[in-house]
């Protein structure tokens, strides 16, 4: 299956999780996807200007159980990084989106032992006021076992032992509406090891097969505080 079939599949819903996900080939750097404007609760699209700059939003992308950070890195921006250093190969980052630059997107599963938010805990965050392990402000980090990220420069690791980026999702920001949309994600690789790790734990939450159905249109955006119960402030 090449790279035009594969979106070809995606845009046509269900196909894509149920019967081949397992037998995907996917080349390097994105992968596009459906886009899905980022929406509240109650199925409304966010404002950008209104997303809160002290905690991280959550969102499902590009199937229903691979969750996303969606950051407001407020006067800071999300800066272009030339030759970022993948798992499998050296990728550029184009920044942020938005009139700064300041809303960046990542996939919120540490890369070191792919911790991730969870409805009773989540022990990955985004430490916006600093803390003992983040070192500074501005940075997430991965209570579980000390990995930091810097969200203004791609999600790069910058202390524990993680050792390649955050997996980046690409946004799209509409200047009129002062909305925002996902449409592409890389690192499927990767995403396929964590269904595989957590392939129970996903088939508990979503039923199975339901982990992979693909969000089309929108995606709900919560605050991280009322996505798990219990967020760590290691």
């Amino acid at each position: 299956m090449d790279r035009r079939d594969f979106v070809k599949i995606c845009a046509g819903g269900a196909t894509l999780a149920m019967a081949n996900w397992n037998n995907l080939v996917l080349a390097g750097g994105f992968d596009a996807f459906p886009a899905a404007k980022l929406t509240n609760k109650i199925g409304i699209p966010l404002k950008a200007s209104e997303i809160p700059t002290n905690e991280a939003l959550v969102f499902s992308y590009p199937v229903a159980g691979v969750p996303c950070f969606l950051i407001n890195l407020g006067k800071d921006s999300g800066k272009t990084m030339a030759k970022m250093a993948g798992e499998s190969e050296a990728y550029d980052y184009a920044g942020g989106v938005g009139p700064h630059g300041q809303y960046v997107a990542f996939v919120a599963i540490c890369t070191h032992q792919m911790s991730y938010p969870q409805q009773e805990v989540s022990y990955l965050r985004f430490a916006a006021e600093g803390s003992e392990i983040a070192g500074a402000p501005k940075r997430i980090v991965c209570c579980a076992h000390a990995s930091v990220f810097d969200p203004a420069q791609g999600a790069k690791p910058v202390s524990g032992p993680a050792t390649f980026p955050l997996l980046p999702v690409r946004l799209t920001y509409d200047p009129v509406s002062d909305e925002l949309a996902a449409d592409g994600v890389m690192g499927m690789d990767f995403i396929k090891r964590f269904f595989g790790t957590y392939k129970r734990d996903l088939i508990a939450k979503y039923g199975p097969g339901g982990y992979r159905q693909p969000i089309e249109g929108k995606t709900i955006a919560l605050p991280l505080s009322q996505y798990s119960e219990a967020v760590p402030a290691c």
